[in-house]
């Protein structure tokens, strides 16, 4: 199905974004990437990319670089940890509306044959269920990250509108919290688990966990994720949100001690109290993704955390 074809990944700098583009080359793809403010990784240099410097907030910009594609998997966002997405909603909010009505704008234009929408784990309300595709709109999303989970939201709802009124062939995946190498070596941009995973490799003590390491959460590694987006796009383009869940989940307070034990250090843990614990518990269903894809996580939480952390050493000369 990839061989051959003219695929452009938005956001494929990023964590998922990049293992996907590495799988997509690997199936004889010939693939597009946008470089904006993220730095191309060090793993995708070595392939033979087609390359383009813009912002998609710039319809021009969208529509060039969607010309001669043949399938799109956008994945690009702003967005970030807690601290960012807190505390800068409106530059969260705002270029990720603009973004996702540009590109899939520029995809119906340009008669684009398949397009995948990444969406995320973040739009689903305060619920401690294990949480299926149709529990996302029973309330409102945390308030802690409201901007991204709302730009996430109405993205979701753009991309089913553009399928019902234009009949574009889309598909809709709600990965679970990713985590993996090439994420953000940034402490406020980086997700939970690579912000833990700096923390203890750069030995600070003592160690802070936001809150009070209560939450539950489920993570998937991000190579899985991306091959998730995979099945997505061969199998179920209807316009229907579809989870990529691993349903391997842990505390917060868990998943640092168990980070700290595998980097064997040893620091004074604190909570930051001031700072937002999140939702009590945020897990999904995998259960449709299974029947509809055929796909199931095959990273194990404990491998995946040794492969980031060593990622992470490489990263950072340690």
């Amino acid at each position: 199905m990839y061989s051959d074809k003219k695929i452009l990944v938005t956001g494929g700098t990023g964590m998922i974004g990049s293992h996907l583009v590495e799988l997509l080359v690997e199936k004889g793809a010939n693939v597009r990437i946008i470089e904006h403010e993220r730095e191309i990784p060090d793993e995708l240099k070595k392939l033979e990319l087609d390359i383009m410097r813009g912002d998609l907030t710039d319809r021009k910009f969208s529509d060039n670089v969607v010309k001669n594609m043949d399938y799109i998997f956008h994945l690009a966002a702003y967005t970030g940890g807690l601290g960012r997405t807190s505390t800068h909603p409106a530059s969260t909010l705002t270029p990720n509306l603009i973004m996702d009505g540009n590109i899939l704008e520029s995809a119906k234009n340009e008669k684009i044959e398949k397009f995948l929408y990444a969406s995320c784990t973040c739009i689903y309300p305060n619920d401690e269920k294990t949480l299926e595709e149709g529990d996302a709109w029973k309330g409102n999303p945390p308030e802690a990250h409201a901007s991204y989970s709302w730009s996430k939201r109405m993205g979701e709802r753009q991309a089913i509108a553009f399928h019902k009124e234009y009949g574009m062939d889309i598909a809709i995946v709600r990965p679970s919290n990713s985590y993996g190498p090439r994420d953000s070596d940034d402490l406020e941009t980086a997700h939970a688990l690579g912000s833990l995973i700096m923390k203890a490799i750069k030995k600070m003590d003592p160690f802070i966990i936001w809150g009070d390491g209560s939450p539950i959460r489920e993570y998937i590694y991000a190579k899985d994720a991306a091959k998730g987006m995979l099945l997505a796009m061969e199998n179920y383009c209807v316009g229907d949100p579809i989870n990529l869940a691993s349903g391997e989940f842990v505390s917060i307070d868990e998943l640092a001690r168990k980070i700290l034990s595998i980097t064997n250090t040893d620091p004074e843990i604190k909570f930051d109290m001031d700072k937002p614990s999140g939702q009590k518990r945020r897990v999904l269903s995998n259960k449709k993704a299974e029947e509809k894809i055929g796909f199931k996580a095959e990273t194990s939480l404990d491998i995946g955390i040794e492969k980031t952390i060593n990622w992470y050493k490489h990263r950072l000369g340690m």
